[in-house]
């Protein structure tokens, strides 16, 4: 039905068509996507803004991205109608953003829309004075009065009338509204400590769905970092952890949010049984899903063997649909895939019992297919409720689909979903011994870093404009880190991280506690410090575990970054602990007394020598709750650079010694694996 426009429609034409606007200029497919609108659309920037100065016109700013299934309605219905158009270029400054490549705005506005209407989403449509305030806004709006919504006409003839009546009101409201934005809960002088952490994790499982598993709610979410630590809460046999977090990853593995064909996570779940999506994929569910199910594999595989395999299986599977559908062929990844297709919403993943029937010409109606459906038109989403059926019959359907139109792409590359990528390729290739994953990772990382190169500086989107926002520094160190992890010998990833993460820190470290989401900038009204995780980790709780594992390694920072970050924070941890799961689970490295915190290991000798490859594969065969891994090889000079590979001499003839130690304070080192077994499996 829709289709995202792409860089390349756009390209060799010698005169553009008659119907472009500014947006035809732009790199994003969803600025594209509104190329052709009759609306006069500005991409954000100053032109837009000195334009609305100069007119004395209110500014519509609309904020979407090119997976957004109600995006495309509201282009489709209202943004390609020349009579709407023609309103709003008279009385209006139109301005659209894709929030993926400006999160800084993005978020700042959307916040701005929560406190403005008391819930916000996407497309959000916000209306601006020209020095940038909010006054007004709304999400989808429809073409006409429906749904107990006023028409998107409608709302723009009123806040007209308002803007040339009543001004002093609209800047009145424009003052509230931004006298609210950036600001966080106050500091919070409960102690950040293993009691605490205790709490956060029957909070968790106090508030997951008994019969369906996940958060409770009527639409549901993935909330990966919340099953995150879940695991670290299983972990230390708190209780209801375990169940809770098999309960999560058995529903979104069985239900709707799976994609049982072609691998791969959809956005959410419209309804809390986990049976409808909205179809959308997205790189960064993919990733942080990916390293979920691959850390659960590894922690129950002595425990419970089938639910391990499942989790590895889906590990698997979700990989092979990131290096198929997803790879940019340069090492990177692409964003998203589009919640609608061609048909029409879910045609692309979706079976009548009919066309299952025409395919499999006898036998029960597998995945779940009935003859009503549990989607629209008789038409059924995919699940495996009385478990998968036999590979052929998978292979049968998937050829059928695979000749249908697929959804589209959004071919855009953004640095934090791409750490998030290479960091779970990296750690799930470790974790469950596929060397080919962790090359996939590294590959990725090369390819990032060579893009910074140039001046050292971090991008969202890699070789653009537009500054890296706190979340592209965090989660490209923290995929840097996890693939040290799975390469340890090779310390230039370590090095990037390390050099990654004090830029970070000059660049948007608060003296005060935490780190802003962006840099100051005249184009932002307000600056954010995020600390709630989402649909992606928090930028802060990302950091706040980048700047735990390089301290881990003795790396030269000050950890009071790491304590005023944790303070800053700690407002919302106390009141909502269910909101900041990456914080409280930096909390429980950090709060566990010497002779239970994380391991660190250091394996000094040649990185090919036997013995040390036997003692990497002890490391590995389990998942090691927040521990650091380092290979030391003769003659290397990382030891000048952290402090725990210091006085790590390798055994007689060059023979590897491992060194095991919980907060920099070392055991004996051993000289075998046999040795060193028995001390992690009592990690």
């Amino acid at each position: 039905m829709y289709r995202v426009a792409t860089p390349e429609d756009l390209q060799g034409a010698s005169t553009p068509p008659a119907w472009t606007n500014r947006l035809a200029g732009e790199s994003s497919p969803y600025l594209l996507q509104h190329a052709h609108n009759p609306v006069d659309w500005y991409p954000w920037g100053e032109e837009a803004f000195a334009r609305a100065r100069a007119a004395d016109r209110p500014i519509l700013l609309s904020i979407g991205y090119a997976a957004c299934h109600w995006c495309h309605v509201m282009e489709h219905e209202s943004f390609s109608d020349p009579h709407v158009a023609a309103y709003l270029n008279e009385h209006f400054v139109a301005i659209k953003v894709d929030r993926e490549e400006r999160p800084d705005v993005d978020a700042l506005y959307i916040e701005a829309l929560s406190a403005l209407q008391g819930h916000a989403g996407w497309p959000a449509n916000l209306f601006l004075l020209p020095d940038l305030r909010p006054f007004a806004g709304a999400t989808y709006l429809p073409p006409r009065d429906r749904y107990g919504m006023p028409s998107f006409r409608a709302v723009l003839q009123r806040i007209h009338d308002l803007w040339t009546t009543r001004r002093a009101d609209i800047a009145q409201a424009g003052d509230q509204v931004a006298g609210i934005l950036g600001h966080t809960l106050p500091k919070s002088g409960a102690a950040l400590d293993r009691e605490g952490y205790d709490h956060a994790v029957a909070q968790l499982v106090a508030a997951q769905d008994p019969r369906h598993g996940g958060l409770g709610g009527q639409q549901k979410f993935p909330q990966t970092p919340t099953c995150e630590l879940l695991l670290l809460g299983a972990h230390d046999a708190l209780p209801g952890a375990r169940d809770a977090m098999v309960r999560a990853l058995q529903a979104m593995r069985r239900g709707g949010l799976y994609d049982h064909l072609g691998g791969g996570f959809h956005r959410y779940c419209v309804d809390p049984a986990w049976t409808v999506p909205h179809f959308e994929k997205m790189l960064y569910d993919n990733a942080q899903l990916l390293r979920l199910y691959a850390r659960a594999a590894a922690w129950l595989a002595p425990l419970d063997p089938e639910e391990a395999n499942a989790c590895v299986r889906v590990a698997r599977e979700t990989v092979q649909y990131l290096r198929a559908d997803l790879a940019t062929g340069d090492g990177l990844f692409w964003s998203s895939e589009d919640a609608d297709d061609p048909g029409g919403e879910g045609f692309f993943y979706t079976f009548t019992a009919a066309q299952a029937r025409a395919v499999l010409r006898e036998g029960p109606l597998p995945y779940g297919i009935t003859e009503e459906g549990n989607f629209e038109h008789g038409r059924t989403v995919l699940s495996t409720p009385k478990g998968r059926p036999p590979e052929p019959v998978r292979q049968a359907l998937l050829a059928v689909r695979n000749r249908r139109p697929r959804p589209a792409l959004d071919r855009k590359r953004v640095t934090a979903w791409n750490g998030l990528a290479l960091g779970a390729l990296a750690e799930a290739g470790r974790l469950l011994g596929f060397d080919e994953w962790v090359d996939t990772a590294a590959t990725c990382a090369d390819a990032l870093l060579s893009a910074i190169e140039a001046d050292g500086a971090v991008r969202r989107i890699p070789a653009g404009d537009a500054e890296g926002t706190l979340a592209d520094h965090a989660d490209l160190a923290d995929g840097l880190l996890d693939l040290f992890q799975a390469r340890p010998d090779e310390i230039r990833w370590l090095d990037a991280a390390l050099a990654i993460t004090r830029r970070a820190i000059d660049a948007l470290a608060d003296p005060e506690g935490g780190f802003f989401q962006a840099r100051e900038r005249p184009d932002l009204i307000a600056r954010r410090k995020d600390f709630q995780d989402g649909a992606e980790p928090s930028g802060n709780g990302r950091m706040a575990e980048v700047l735990r594992r390089l301290l881990a390694y003795g790396a030269d920072l000050d950890r009071a970054w790491l304590d005023r970050l944790l303070e800053a924070g700690s407002g919302l941890m106390e009141r909502a602990p269910q909101a900041a799961p990456e914080l409280w689970g930096v909390v429980r490295a950090l709060a566990a007394r010497p002779s239970e915190g994380p391991l660190e290991l250091v394996i000094a000798g040649e990185p090919t020598h036997p013995d040390t490859l036997a003692m990497r594969r002890a490391w590995n065969r389990r998942w090691r709750r927040q521990g650091v891994l380092a290979v030391l090889p003769p003659g290397s000079d990382a030891a000048d650079r952290y402090t725990l590979l210091q006085d790590r001499p390798a055994g007689p003839e060059g023979a590897p010694l491992a060194y095991v130690c919980r907060h920099g304070v070392c055991a004996m080192p051993v000289a075998s694996a046999a040795a060193l077994q028995p001390v992690l499996d009592g990690d």
